[in-house]
């Protein structure tokens, strides 16, 4: 420690404070600090550190699906200096093992949740660890369809297709509807988050009486099923069916899908800011985090 506060040109305590994440050390002195340690391969003695501190250096990540948001999170966690703990929640199964038997235990300084609306019971048996926790709802989620729908229908479209992942509730629909847009059962479809996921719900779109004209998709993976699939089956991408994301990955903006960007990496940053804000006591403020759409190729005027 003492060979890192001379590179760094502060003393061991602010060395010892900064990578244990302690108060009395400002942020740009913090990141000074981590970079320095890192250039010397210096990595703190996680057990003696939580000996002298109370703290374990771990996160535990509950998500129900990977994204986006939850790649910004755990690169904010590990360069903060964190372990992270991740446990994906995809099915009702594992969440009701998951909080019956709570194995956190001691083992963490916070939780983060990802897109996961908790029940009153799973909410009292994640207070009874009593450390912090942040949730990060699915509001940007929501004010990304409603960018998507106003996208679409300038364009003329009224008869839209949703694709959700799995673990997202029909409730979206009521956005459609307040937009003066067609709800139909058979538009309304799930599918896991993978590009193979979105190619298999072009089977049940097909199947209905009418293929919509617009096809709006909640995850960037599935986004790209859905367009690989109409592509090979001859269906031409806008002229015949518009597609738009509400995910901004790398593989929307490859093959040139309209997609929404803007809020899901740096919601993940900014959810891990909080909760290592709530763990050194501190208090934190909401924040908005601005969306963009992004128009490509995929999008159109309804034929």
């Amino acid at each position: 420690m003492s060979d890192v506060a001379k590179a760094a040109g502060v003393s061991a305590a602010t060395v010892s404070r900064a990578l244990r994440g302690e108060p009395g050390v400002s942020e740009a002195t913090r990141q000074h600090v981590s970079e320095v340690a890192r250039r010397m391969k210096y990595a703190i003695a996680r057990d003696a550190s939580s000996l002298a501190g109370g703290r374990r250096y771990a996160i535990a990540v509950l998500t129900s699906e990977v994204s986006p948001v939850l790649a910004g999170a755990e690169g904010a966690l590990r360069q903060a200096g964190y372990d992270v703990l991740l446990y994906v929640l995809g099915s009702q199964d594992a969440r009701s093992k998951f909080f019956d038997e709570l194995p956190l235990g001691r083992r963490v300084d916070g939780v983060l949740l990802l897109s996961m609306s908790m029940t009153d019971a799973e909410q009292t048996a994640l207070e009874s660890l009593e450390v912090p926790h942040i949730t990060v709802d699915d509001t940007d989620l929501r004010r990304a369809l409603q960018t998507a729908i106003s996208h679409l229908v300038a364009l003329g479209h009224r008869d839209v297709a949703l694709v959700l992942s799995d673990g997202e509730d029909e409730s979206y629909d009521e956005i459609l509807a307040s937009a003066g847009l067609s709800v139909r059962p058979e538009w309304t479809v799930w599918c896991s988050p993978t590009v193979d996921g979105g190619e298999q719900v072009v089977d049940v779109l097909l199947d209905g009486e009418r293929l919509p004209t617009a096809v709006i998709s909640s995850n960037g993976a599935a986004a790209l099923g859905i367009f690989l699939r109409m592509q090979r089956d001859g269906r031409a991408v806008p002229d015949e069916v518009s597609i738009v994301s509400l995910d901004g990955q790398e593989l929307t903006r490859v093959v040139g899908l309209t997609a929404v960007e803007g809020a899901a990496k740096e919601q993940g940053e900014r959810a891990v800011a909080d909760l290592l804000t709530l763990i050194r006591g501190g208090e934190i403020e909401p924040a908005e985090h601005p969306l963009r759409l992004v128009v490509r190729n995929s999008s159109g005027p309804v034929a």
